[in-house]
């Protein structure tokens, strides 16, 4: 198996343009992918309407260089996502992306109307509700940022799909996979459902830390593809600095003879050789198959990383309105956490604009010691 990366130090378009050309060129070129008149659905990662330089969304001129590939195979480019706040429309007008839209004739769509799939090969998942454009297009392509992420350790090639679900179902899959390697194995079903034809990843700038919205941009110039969703995340993963092998994601997709192993999947491309020492996430080790279940059950409090509001909070209450258990109140102009009702699922961290949520370790938790 063959994953493709391309060094790319700037966001000039011209650079852009001839990383997407180099890592295409190893699997023969955007025509191997796209027949002229296919409707190709570009799913970039819109997480909110916030500008570029913060790294949390696909960089438009990665967007652009896409479409205009798309269009060179005489393919119908269309542009979506649900991102976790607000509407696509609005939060594409904010990162740049709709503005691109219009500049190269690509539809923008809304992502707003939830339609059945059945899935009965499924691990987890044997029916998703997903956005109704699935089923107007012939292809997709999954156009992700290279981030770390709070729940999942890294979020890239196929974490970029669980944007095909739309606004609110997306807090649902919280409440009932409530363990990682539950998430994760719902991700790997949702992969293969809805099969994007080629993954790339942006990670000209990428985030570290408490990403997949706090973090901190870092410079990792590069470009990532393949036609396998897994080998590109265990291969992104690895460059990131971590063990991919065992991120919860790439740990069931080997599991499950989906990908092969890291020495099995060759790198080809001018960023082959590139490796950064990331910051991880705070809770990026989990308690899963360390700790029989009911013990972590019993002892949350103390056997798990909880969500803890600092002096930044302002009362805002966007943590509270998209948590999904409802685990957040506001009082006294600060938002207050129910840790009995608390999933530890961290989408208040994800989605506080102030950078105002931290992870506390649990008395317990910090005996354990962190995971080298």
């Amino acid at each position: 198996m063959r994953i493709a990366a391309a060094a790319v130090n700037s966001y000039e378009y011209k650079e852009v343009e001839k990383g997407i050309e180099e890592v295409l060129a190893c699997f023969g070129g955007i025509e191997a992918l796209i027949r002229s008149g296919e409707r190709v659905l570009i799913k970039p990662n819109m997480l909110e309407g916030l500008p570029p330089e913060r790294a949390v969304t696909t960089h438009p001129e990665v967007v652009r260089a896409v479409i205009r590939q798309v269009k060179r195979a005489g393919g119908i480019p269309l542009v979506g996502d649900s991102p976790g706040i607000g509407s696509g429309m609005k939060a594409a007008e904010k990162n740049g992306i709709a503005g691109v839209c219009r500049e190269e004739g690509a539809e923008l769509l809304a992502f707003a109307e939830s339609a059945e799939y059945s899935f009965p090969e499924g691990k987890v998942i044997r029916k998703f509700h997903l956005t109704g454009e699935l089923q107007q297009v012939d292809k997709v392509i999954s156009l992700a940022k290279m981030k770390t992420h709070s729940f999942m350790g890294i979020t890239g090639a196929v974490k970029n799909l669980f944007g095909c679900i739309v606004g609110p179902g997306k807090a649902q899959f919280h409440l009932r996979l409530k363990r990682r390697d539950d998430f994760a194995a719902m991700l790997v079903d949702l992969a293969l459902l809805v099969k994007p034809v080629f993954f790339l990843v942006d990670g000209i700038v990428g985030m570290e830390g408490n990403g997949p919205r706090n973090g901190s941009p870092i410079q990792a110039g590069v470009i990532l593809g393949g036609t396998n969703g897994f080998a590109v995340d265990l291969v992104m993963g690895q460059m990131m600095g971590f063990n991919s092998e065992e991120l919860p994601v790439s740990r069931l997709a080997l599991a499950r003879g989906l990908v092969p192993g890291l020495k099995r999947i060759e790198v080809v491309g001018s960023g082959r050789e590139l490796r950064w020492d990331f910051q991880p996430p705070y809770n990026l080790e989990s308690l899963d198959g360390r700790v029989p279940p009911f013990l972590v059950r019993f002892f949350q409090n103390q056997f798990t990383y909880r969500p803890v509001m600092n002096e930044k909070c302002t009362g805002c209450s966007r943590c509270a309105q998209h948590c999904p258990p409802q685990a957040i109140k506001i009082e006294n102009g600060k938002a207050m956490v129910d840790y009995e009702q608390c999933i530890r699922c961290y989408c208040c961290q994800e989605l506080c604009p102030f950078d105002a949520v931290i992870l506390e370790q649990g008395l317990l938790l910090k005996l354990f010691g962190r995971k080298k």
